[in-house]
């Protein structure tokens, strides 16, 4: 390539060679100079000579006409780098002839000292307007005109084509000197194009479809279609805006639009650009970039164009905005959100904004990228159904698992594989405002009527068939709204709504998170909102299940509007209400009131599980099963007493076992009734309760004398 790119060159060369010969005859022939000792000083006249004739062969009597009239030089030049740069930025002759005055000492350093001979100065050994008028000019008027082209404003130096050498900023506007940008020169003599600017901002993209053609077409080809021909042509395109359930999703659609146009194309990171130290230096190289390759750009996310409380940045959108109105063809990706459209405003695009693949289409996905495996198609079925992700996270989780097949020594995943990999990509910070719990518990552990166990059994199912029973059976289309499960545990504390939402979880080898009502809850108004925005936002990329536990701090009864605080309450309310609608993932409630939760979210729950006070069975059951076999436990202790005389819920089950199995490892012995019961009455002392005769019994005159060590 590059001895390609010289050899297209070298006719020019000759012209400019013929061009400085006869310009350095005029001079001497003027000046008389030929002979003067001083200027020999600086660069002698044979070595003028000497410099003029190492080029290329002398040129032929006719070349001083052809230094003239270029036309049928330039007409037989071939589909050259040089003649590509002219074409794609649309130069005259004039100013193809200022380019290659620049471009000379890039390719040869001999015509340094022989411009540093016509400007009449050793150190000036760059080309000038004024030089350049003396070589090409063919008139007074034309030389003037030349010197024009090089004009703050003008063409080559607005497009960044041409820039000002450091050393001569301070001389005279004529006299200074001009060169061709570092990147533009490099790629004219056969290097890849490659601009220092860029770097961190800008890259390359991979031109290799990541998507399985059948997915590709089912999900991208009924919307993407009419662009494919438009984007095939090398010229300006109207800039194209993608939208999707992610940024990420809108950014690989762009990527497979690009590709299926056999366009090549660059991304540009947006985040990248945010952080970068000139942004507006970044988009200037990026659009000379453009303009010279003919490339496409891909830019993302919007998502940057505003900060992490929402607020648009719009001094980078600004640059954004005018960025690209000015580019040949620019297509923006970002996830579906109000921050950056306020931030681009009215930016005149063309909006294409692209579904979310269902649960069939995910799985037609997963099967594409893992072609090769064994697994049923119940199990890829079921990931599908079970992980909302879209195609680019998709991607991520099977190189994931496929990863960590190869480390096992396993060619490929398995359904254990699969099943970690989308579960670590639907991870994602939740900005605080929720909390992950984790329980080794299963639904086996929970001690429950068997009424409630199947109605959390049912809740289970519905969570597993929704897919089915959603799409397959077409129910989807006659409920409307969101593909969201709610669900509503009701009970006193410390009954077991925690540890079933973590079993719910747990069974479905998803995540629970909860929301942090500390973090969620702001005086503020408007405040709220935003943080329960997030936190579902943050449940939904998770593809966790979102709890929210005392739901009746969140949830309470909209009251009759007396004041502004009344009305501010219930806009929240209404917020939530809408959230809930429109979330499509599973949300559980968990209250201690049901009568305090405001009608309109009861109404919306598809599941209401009671979780009743424990009875006498129940309750020893839960005495029973909170030692653990191998702690130290008297065999005096009865649980059926236990059980009978004291009305305690799970959780104070758990906290008395705790509190009893610490006191005896302080003393160095074991667990027996005598602990218990004081871990019983510290527990109704905290509650401000007593301890009474009628409930300790015969046990109650030793917790009377060892009152003092409760």
């Amino acid at each position: 390539m590059i001895e390609y790119c010289l050899a297209a060159l070298a006719p020019e060369l000759a012209r400019l060679d013929t061009l400085i010969d006869r310009e350095i005859r005029r001079v001497r022939a003027r000046y008389e100079l030929s002979l003067d000792e001083y200027r020999g000083l600086y660069v002698s006249d044979a070595q003028v000579e000497a410099l003029l004739r190492a080029g290329e062969p002398p040129p032929p009597p006719e070349a001083a006409d052809a230094a003239e009239h270029v036309g049928s030089l330039r007409d037989n030049e071939g589909d050259s780098r040089w003649k590509q740069l002219a074409c794609r930025l649309s130069l005259s002759e004039d100013e193809r002839d200022l380019l290659l005055a620049l471009l000379a000492p890039e390719i040869d350093p001999r015509y340094e000292p022989l411009y540093a001979y016509l400007n009449d100065d050793i150190a000036r050994k760059w080309p000038t307007p004024e030089l350049a008028a003396r070589l090409f000019g063919r008139s007074r008027a034309h030389g003037i005109a030349l010197r024009g082209l090089l004009a703050p404003g003008m063409s080559l130096v607005a497009g960044g084509v041409v820039e000002i050498i450091p050393a001569s900023r301070d001389l005279p506007r004529f006299q200074r000197g001009w060169r061709v940008v570092a990147p533009v020169a490099a790629w004219l003599l056969g290097l890849p194009y490659a601009d220092e600017r860029l770097d961190g901002c800008v890259e390359a993209a991979d031109r290799h479809p990541p998507l399985p053609a059948q997915f590709d077409e089912e999900w991208l080809g009924p919307a993407l279609a009419p662009c494919v021909d438009g984007l095939r042509q090398e010229g300006p395109t109207p800039p194209l805006l993608l939208t999707a359930a992610s940024a990420a999703d809108a950014a690989l659609a762009g990527r497979q639009l690009l590709t299926r146009a056999d366009r090549p194309y660059h991304c540009l990171d947006l985040l990248a650009l945010r952080a970068a130290p000139d942004p507006t230096g970044v988009l200037a190289a990026l659009t000379l970039m453009q303009r010279i390759q003919g490339s496409a750009i891909l830019a993302a996310p919007l998502d940057a164009l505003a900060d992490a409380d929402g607020r648009p940045l719009e001094a980078l959108a600004l640059r954004l905005k005018t960025y690209t109105l000015r580019a040949p063809s620019v297509i923006l990706a970002g996830g579906r959100g109000e921050t950056w459209r306020r931030a681009l405003g009215d930016l005149n695009t063309r909006e294409i904004d692209l579904p979310e693949p269902d649960p069939g289409q995910r799985a037609a996905l997963w099967r594409g990228l893992l072609d090769a495996t064994d697994l049923e198609a119940k199990a890829i079925d079921a990931l599908a159904d079970r992980f909302v992700l879209g195609p680019a996270r998709i991607l991520g989780a099977a190189a994931r698992a496929t990863d960590a097949a190869r480390l096992a020594g396993r060619t490929q995943p398995n359904a254990e594989d699969l099943n970690h990999a989308a579960r670590i990509t639907s991870l994602q910070s939740a900005g605080g405002t929720t909390c992950r719990i984790d329980t080794p518990f299963d639904l086996d552990d929970l001690v429950l009527p068997v009424k409630v166990k199947q109605r959390l059994r049912d809740v289970l199912s519905a969570i597993e068939l929704r897919g089915r029973v959603l799409d397959e059976w077409g129910f989807a289309r006659r409920v409307g709204g969101g593909r969201g499960i709610k669900v509503m545990f009701a009970g006193p504390s410390g009954t077991g709504k925690t540890m079933a939402a973590g079993i719910l979880a747990r069974s479905l080898q998803l995540d629970l998170q909860r929301i942090e009502l500390a973090a969620v809850v702001s005086k503020y108004i408007g405040e709220t909102e935003k943080n329960l925005d997030r936190a579902f936002a943050a449940a939904r990329t998770a593809n966790a299940l979102l709890f929210i536990d005392e739901a009746d701090a969140l949830f309470g009864k909209r009251s009759e509007v007396k004041d502004a605080h009344d009305r501010y309450a219930n806009v929240e309310i209404a917020y939530l209400l809408q959230k809930m609608e429109d979330h499509d993932g599973v949300v559980i409630l968990a209250t201690n009131l049901a009568r305090n939760i405001d009608d309109a979210f009861s109404r919306r729950m598809q599941f209401v599980v009671e979780f009743p006070t424990p009875d006498v069975a129940s309750r020893e059951r839960l005495w029973r099963r909170m030692f653990p076999p191998e702690a130290p436990v008297q065999r005096d202790i009865d649980f059926n007493f236990l059980a009978k005389q004291f009305e305690l819920a799970g959780g104070d089950i758990r906290n008395i076992a705790l509190d009893a199995a610490f006191r005896a490892a302080q003393e160095e012995g074991s667990i027996d009734l005598k602990q218990v019961l004081k871990a019983i009455a510290r527990e109704q002392v905290k509650r401000g309760k007593a301890p009474s005769m009628e409930e300790f019994r015969e046990h109650f005159e030793q917790l009377r004398e060892a009152h003092g060590s409760l």
